[in-house]
């Protein structure tokens, strides 16, 4: 075999991989989108829609608490509620248990609101309805409106869980954990500049079996 030949044959036996990659380069976007898709397929619609969403909500909180943490000096503003250690508990808990985690979420989401509420007076007994604490903190206009519209939508998601119109990912539930720290500590420092406002708040636990 001479050195033409053997040239021509390996070119021959290069072509597909150039042709493979080449392909992948140019579609590779085309792909990337069609990952909602195969995920769609996989887990099914709605919880494929339902990650998503748990997806947006994380960005868009994660969006607001940087902006927050932009136009604030304040030593302790941007820190979060618990410590990290905390945080990775629960997402790992997340795996094996990912709607009860979604429920314990949403209820440390219900304590912040209690808190803000108790601390502008609207109520004083811990046992207050938390359908009433949630009604009369949206109501209040004490929280810009970008947070209200994320205390919304976790509390949107947080009810198909509870009445069983989901069965969440563990990726959404983890998403959802994650948004829920966000959103306490942008309620936790809108908090810190309304009147009585305590660092050593107690802790009131709030009813999470209720919508």
């Amino acid at each position: 075999m001479d050195w033409l030949t053997f040239v021509s044959k390996l070119i021959d036996s290069m072509a597909w991989p150039v042709v493979a990659l080449s392909f992948g380069l140019v579609f590779r976007r085309k792909l990337l989108d069609l990952i909602p898709a195969i995920k769609r397929f996989k887990a099914g619609p709605v919880e494929a829609d339902f990650e998503m969403a748990a997806k947006q909500i994380l960005a868009s909180a994660a969006e607001a608490t940087a902006q927050g943490e932009s136009k604030s000096s304040t030593e302790s503003n941007g820190k979060c509620l618990e410590s990290s250690g905390k945080i990775v508990a629960r997402l790992i808990r997340a795996r094996s248990d990912p709607t009860g985690m979604i429920l314990e979420g949403w209820a440390k989401v219900d304590g912040e609101l209690f808190r803000l509420g108790h601390q502008m007076g609207f109520f004083k007994d811990p046992l207050t309805s938390t359908t009433k604490v949630y009604e009369s903190i949206m109501a209040s206009n004490l929280i810009p409106g970008e947070t209200i519209r994320l205390v919304i939508e976790l509390r949107e998601l947080r009810n198909k869980v509870a009445h069983m119109k989901v069965t969440p990912t563990v990726d959404a539930a983890q998403d959802y954990l994650l948004a829920v720290d966000r959103v306490r500590e942008l309620i936790h420092n809108y908090r810190k500049n309304l009147p009585n406002y305590e660092p050593t708040d107690r802790q009131f636990v709030g009813d999470a079996t209720k919508a």
